[in-house]
């Protein structure tokens, strides 16, 4: 199985980790290790191309509307591309066939809920 890594850092998954409603957050357990059971390096990162337009005020507030200019070529030979929820965004907008691309699931944070330690896994582009 070939994975590309197309977000700037590398993808840490951990397993040991529990909601935490009060913050809706995975966290870590306080005192305890997380347990990296992958830890997927960056291959590069795959860019998309957006563009802010502006339109018509509404109540003297600033309109912006984004509009999809471009993306990075999905890479060939990979049977798991993983990227950011912008970039599947534009590969869909840009007519790209998004079969093997996954986004992070569910960031995982250190027990204090402030830093992001890794994820608990990866999930199809939805």
């Amino acid at each position: 199985m070939k994975i590309f890594n197309g977000t700037p850092h590398a993808i840490n998954v951990i397993v040991n980790c529990v909601s935490k409603p009060e913050i809706r957050k995975l966290v870590v357990v306080d005192g305890v290790a997380p347990e990296i059971i992958a830890n997927i390096p960056s291959s590069g990162m795959l860019s998309a191309q957006i563009e802010s337009v502006e339109s018509a005020p509404i109540a003297d507030i600033p309109i912006f509307e984004k509009k999809v200019t471009g993306c990075d070529p999905i890479p060939k030979n990979y049977d798991i591309i993983i990227v950011s929820a912008l970039y599947v965004s534009a590969a869909r907008a840009m007519g790209l066939d998004t079969a093997r691309l996954y986004t992070v699931a569910d960031p995982v944070y250190s027990a204090d809920g402030r830093t992001i330690l890794g994820c608990k896994g990866i999930c199809p582009a939805f």
